[in-house]
């Protein structure tokens, strides 16, 4: 939708050109305006930003308002620019953007400031905003878009302070310079306890003090030791935080968390009608916004669309599927690999709007949530009738009201919205910190639950954490040393946590493993937990130990949840036992114990036994319910919670 008439705006462009070779970056840059924008003047409220995908040879431009425009309050808001180039180094920072009304800016010009709360201005990037204040403490005056094309650049002005360093030596003409004071020193004998020293030196008398010392580095001149590496992590004597009386960062805490009551409760309002039709053309007069990266036809614009648990949004290779986007991030990342759960999320003040999807199969599911609130508590049919055809789901709200809308989907092509004349959509933002679950089919689905891994045990970890970024990346058959029908955990790792940098991960796996070598299943335990711990010193990690499906755990299950427990304390981190329900800390010291998860040996269909297992467990007897699930994210927040700190 275009800004009013009127509105100041200027056009902001740029290009990103890797560093190795030149060639363009694909990818995302979100703008976020610090606080919602009010323009009394044309009777307009501005409540978040945008995004825009980088075009083929890696520029964008797109229209903003600067900081600086006549009339938009309050005043002091800022810009944030968040870039994402896939395969690159992610970059946040905190901007003034200002022109004239019709001006061009260039992404290049823009410098980091203090975000509005004070803090620095560069916020996030994997060991990127480390590696730009590095720079600039160095010398360094470029922009941060010319320090993330050209990352080689930075590393070169570092030499200089290097040359610096070699001026070291000069040290011992110091030595020659204390003598003045020492001067000074022998006018004060007369007021006291300094009187005596005279015989030292003559200095009664106004001579120069003569130093008697057999001590050798008293009169032997020596270049000052730098000891910055050997105090840093991994040198040879490393300082901790603690060890000079700082405290160690953590990124969510008990306090932080929502009333659990309420965080995976139902929608209470007026019931959304919702109904689907084999058809892409919506309602006449309906105007589409698009997902970022779909051509645009006619009055058709961009969504401001804010992604959660994914990234990397693509269009299909070949029609239909150039209407459609899907993510990349979950191994192995192509468009057609099945990436299957992810949400959407967006503000809009319809009534009723369509939702554009391609139908899959059975497995092409959603949930709607209104205001923070799930409308069904499961993932529910879309409803889709002939595979491989366009869809409209219509959903009727009642009443037009500004309202927050989330869609959680699985196996769903997204084709964009569509809504009546005179309504608006606009992007919200996220809440709560990054939740990642890295595991199997436990955290991806089986058909013994709904909505594969949308209807798992994380995502309602997830909203229980108070979190709207969830980010399942469970590939069911695999584990640490077995790859199934896709990779290691360790071979997983690499693209699909590190680059997307969880603020909270929670690892769960050994079940497929439990029949192999113990010493295998130790080896790669640790080369992950140590690969995240330096990819990811921010994170904050749970390990989950092995799975059992019964009350009575055979010996390698118990032998696999016994060496992946030593190896989390070994890398320090928590661990959560489903056995046991031990929950053990960074330290490896039991910390509280919650009892087995699953007691009773029964599954669904079979005879009840005294325990959960006969509700929990499926018929195949290994994967859990929808109501397994939901007792386990219960059982699982309830862990991590003993072990957060408060």
């Amino acid at each position: 939708m275009p800004f009013p008439a009127g509105t100041p705006t200027v056009t902001l462009t740029g290009t990103l050109p890797s560093a190795v070779g030149g060639g363009p970056y694909s990818g995302t840059i979100v703008l976020t305006p610090s606080t919602e924008l009010i323009d009394a003047e044309r009777h307009a409220i501005y409540p978040g930003g945008g995004s825009v995908t980088l075009d083929g040879d890696g520029s964008f431009s797109v229209e903003v308002i600067p900081n600086d425009a006549a009339g938009i309050e309050p005043a002091g808001w800022r810009w944030r620019i968040d870039l994402q180039p896939a395969g690159g180094q992610r970059v946040m920072f905190w901007t003034d953007i200002h022109g004239a009304d019709g001006a061009t800016v260039h992404l290049d010009e823009l410098l980091p400031v203090p975000a509005p709360d004070g803090t620095p201005g560069v916020q996030q990037g994997p060991a990127g905003a480390s590696a730009y204040e590095l720079a600039v403490a160095n010398g360094y005056t470029g922009t941060v878009t010319q320090w993330l094309t050209s990352l080689i650049g930075p590393a070169g002005a570092t030499g200089p302070t290097g040359a610096t360093g070699a001026t070291g030596p000069a040290g011992p003409a110091g030595v020659t310079g204390d003598q003045g004071p020492t001067g000074a020193t022998g006018a004060q004998g007369p007021t006291g306890a300094t009187g005596p020293q005279p015989p030292l030196g003559g200095a009664g008398a106004g001579s120069t003090i003569a130093l008697r010392s057999d001590d050798p580095t008293t009169t032997n001149a020596r270049t000052p030791t730098a000891h910055a590496s050997t105090h840093a992590a991994g040198g040879s004597d490393p300082i901790t935080p603690a060890a000079i009386g700082a405290l160690a960062t953590t990124t969510w805490r008990r306090r932080d968390l929502p009333d659990q009551a309420t965080a995976d409760a139902l929608y209470t309002g007026t019931a959304p009608t919702i109904g689907t039709a084999q058809t892409t053309t919506p309602t006449t007069g309906y105007l589409k916004y698009a997902p970022p990266g779909v051509a645009l036809s006619g009055s058709d614009i961009t969504g401001p669309f804010q992604y959660a648990g994914a990234t990397d949004f693509v269009i299909g290779a070949t029609s239909p599927d150039t209407n459609y986007v899907l993510p990349r991030s979950k191994y192995p990342n192509t468009y057609a690999s099945g990436q299957s759960v992810w949400s959407m999320e967006f503000g809009t003040d319809a009534a009723v709007f369509q939702l554009r999807m391609k139908y899959i199969s059975s497995a092409t599911m959603f949930r709607l949530s209104v205001d923070g609130r799930k409308v069904s508590d499961l993932m529910q049919s879309s409803g889709g009738t002939t595979a491989g055809s366009g869809h409209l789901i219509t959903v009727d709200l009642g009443s037009a009201a500004a309202r927050r809308i989330r869609i959680d989907v699985t196996t769903f092509p997204f084709g964009g919205i569509y809504l009546p004349p005179g309504a608006s959509l606009w992007q919200v933002p996220l809440r709560g910190p990054r939740v990642m679950g890295l595991g199997d089919s436990l955290t991806d689905g089986a058909a013994g639950n709904t909505g594969a891994g949308a209807g798992t045990w994380f995502a309602r970890v997830a909203r229980l954490l108070g979190s709207t970024d969830a980010w399942e990346q469970g590939r069911g058959g695999t584990g640490y040393i077995t790859a199934g029908s896709y990779a290691t955990f360790g071979d997983r790792v690499a693209v699909d946590v590190i680059p997307n940098a969880p603020d909270l991960l929670m690892i769960w796996g050994g079940y497929n493993d439990n029949t192999g070598s113990q010493s295998a299943i130790s080896a790669a335990a640790a080369s992950l937990y140590s690969t995240l711990k330096a990819a990811l010193p921010a994170c904050q990690m749970y390990v989950l130990g092995c799975w059992s499906p019964t009350g009575s755990p055979a010996g390698s299950i118990t032998n696999t949840d016994a060496t992946l427990r030593t190896q989390a304390a070994a890398a320090g981190i928590p661990f959560v036992s489903p056995i046991t329900g031990a929950c053990y800390d960074a330290t490896g010291a039991l910390v509280a114990t919650h009892g087995p998860w699953i007691t009773g040996t029964g599954k669904v269909g079979s005879p009840t036994g005294v325990g959960n297992a006969d509700t929990w467990i499926s018929s195949d007897g290994v994967h859990p319910t929808d109501t397994g699930h939901i007792g386990l994210s219960r059982r699982i927040t309830a862990a991590i919670t003993a072990l957060m700190p408060a």
